[in-house]
């Protein structure tokens, strides 16, 4: 490793970290997706909530149901959309995951589903269109 002699510090390998831009889009599109489901009638009661090893984007009730919901962001071009992102792995891990959170919460109406929130955004990121997917993912 190369030493900077003025200050004892290693240098950088590399050219400098940019922003975590897929973290960002992640957190901007579950944003939009709140937004949607709190005007569609879902009361929001948790965000980015633990479950075992997995996370839940959002959690919210609806009609005497929980309902646990994925987000997903595309931009328009990429492989598919938002709404065929869901492959049978993380439809799996979906499941556990949601599973392990109603364990967790018994204070939460048992009776329960798995909703997907599709983002679509043009190349300069512009809101294309937010579907939500009822009963998306079923086990």
């Amino acid at each position: 490793m190369t030493q900077n002699h003025d200050d004892k510090r290693p240098a950088a390998a590399g050219p400098p970290r940019r922003p975590d831009t897929r973290r960002a889009l992640g957190a901007f599109a579950e944003r939009l997706a709140a937004g949607r489901l709190e005007r569609a009638g879902y009361r929001i009661v948790g965000r980015n909530a633990r479950a075992g090893p997995g996370e839940i984007d959002i959690v919210a009730l609806k009609d005497g149901q929980t309902v646990l919901v994925e987000v997903r962001a595309r931009r328009e071009g990429d492989l598919g959309s938002a709404l065929w992102s869901i492959t049978p792995a993380k439809r799996r891990h979906l499941l556990t995951a949601a599973e392990q959170f109603l364990a967790e919460h018994p204070e939460l109406p048992q009776e329960a589903r798995i909703d997907l929130a599709a983002v679509t955004l043009d190349r300069t990121g512009k809101v294309i269109d937010v579907q939500i997917v009822e009963n998306a993912i079923e086990g």
